[in-house]
C-alpha cells in the first residue's frame, strides 16, 4: 500500500532544514500517538549525508483478522534513516523484528520551498506485507496509524518550531 501526504509550515524551509542538517529531531518523536518508545542506537555524518538507526516499539489496534499473525510484541522495529542535506529529505526504511521476510516499509520525507514562502513536507510511503487475505487488512491498519502520526508530527513541528522562532511571519 503507498500513500503521500504533504503538509505546509509558515516558516522558511531554511529554519526547519538548518534544524535537520544538525542531526536534531524536530520534536520529540516519542510524542507520536502509537509510540511507546525510540532508542538512538547508532548515529554518523558521512558527507552530506547523517546516518541514524532507531529501535522503536509502538502500540495500535491490530484488527481481528490479523491477530492470530501478528501480536503487540510484533511491533518492534530496527529504522535505518539517511538524512540528505543537498536532496533535504530523509530516506527510512523500517525492519521489524518479527516478520522480516514478509513485510517491508520505506518512506521518503522530503522538504521543500512552498509557493507562499513557507515549507513543506512531502512524505511518500509504502507498506506491504506479503501474507495472502490478512496483508492488504494489516498494511490498511498500520498505514492508517502512519497517516495519524504523521498529522500529528505536523502539529508537533508547528509548535517546535513556534517555541525555536516564534510564530510564522
Amino acid at each position: 500500500m503507498k500513500f503521500t501526504m504533504v503538509h505546509k509550515f509558515g516558516w522558511p524551509v531554511e529554519k526547519v532544514t538548518d534544524i535537520l542538517k544538525a542531526g536534531e529531531d524536530l520534536f520529540p518523536m516519542e510524542n507520536l500517538p502509537n509510540v511507546n518508545m525510540r532508542k538512538l542506537v547508532e548515529k554518523k555524518r558521512a558527507g552530506s549525508k547523517i546516518i541514524k538507526k532507531f529501535e522503536w516499539c509502538v502500540h495500535g489496534q491490530i484488527p481481528k483478522i490479523a491477530q492470530k499473525i501478528f501480536s503487540p510484541e510484533s511491533l518492534t522495529f530496527i529504522e535505518d534513516s539517511v538524512w540528505d542535506d543537498d536532496k533535504c529529505a530523509f530516506e527510512s526504511r523500517i525492519t521489524p523484528h518479527l516478520f522480516k521476510s514478509v513485510v517491508t516499509c520505506e518512506t521518503t520525507s522530503a522538504w521543500r520551498s512552498s509557493p507562499d514562502g513557507g515549507a513543506e513536507r512531502r512524505v511518500d510511503s509504502t507498506i506491504t506485507i506479503a501474507i495472502p487475505i490478512i496483508g492488504p487488512v494489516a498494511e490498511k491498519a498500520i498505514s492508517d496509524h502512519f497517516r495519524k502520526n504523521n498529522d500529528q508530527s505536523a502539529e508537533l513541528v508547528r509548535k517546535g518550531l513556534t517555541a525555536k522562532y516564534g510564530p510564522p511571519a
